[in-house]
């Protein structure tokens, strides 16, 4: 029994050093730079907006909100804050920065045609109807090398060690 058990425990060290060896091959400088530049090099920079909304039940609701909202001394934040049904209402409507994919479609389409001050036609969701006001637009541009490096380096590891077992 100790035999077997002893000869098991060495494979399992001789096992663990030989996938060392796969992975320290796989993970140089040179690899983590080229799998940085295959996923960020041709990046387009993402469009990022952030937006402020009064969400309500009806269309009537939110259509008399465009007009008060479009007002010259209009007060977006009060008017979500006195109006808004949406979790977001008690601060002003505020719903920060999002890109592509974070927002349900009819938001985003909406947003993605504004520009930087402007305030939406009503806009219906599965939530009801939203007023969006856009408050600013900016690109986000690909990550700094280092900001990656340990995600990158796990999966060069990952995809090494998952080789090496798909080659024995």
């Amino acid at each position: 029994g100790v035999e077997v058990r002893l000869e098991n425990e060495r494979r399992t060290l001789v096992a663990a050093e030989k996938i060392d060896d796969v992975i320290t091959e796989a993970v140089d400088e040179d690899a983590i730079q080229a799998a940085y530049d295959a996923q960020y090099a041709d990046a387009e920079p993402t469009t990022e907006w952030n937006a402020s909304h009064i969400l309500v039940e009806t269309e009537a609701e939110a259509a008399d909100l465009v007009e008060q909202a479009k007002a010259e001394d209009a007060d977006f934040a009060a008017l979500a804050k006195e109006f808004s049904t949406g979790p977001s209402g008690p601060n002003g409507g505020e719903l920060g920065w999002f890109s592509a994919g974070m927002m349900v479609e009819p938001f985003e389409t909406a947003v993605a045609d504004m520009a930087a001050g402007d305030i939406s036609d009503p806009v219906q969701t599965q939530f009801g109807w939203h007023v969006i006001k856009l408050n600013e637009t900016r690109n986000m541009e690909a990550p700094e090398l280092d900001a990656v490096r340990a995600e990158i380096v796990q999966k060069l590891q990952t995809e090494a060690v998952q080789a090496h077992i798909d080659g024995l």
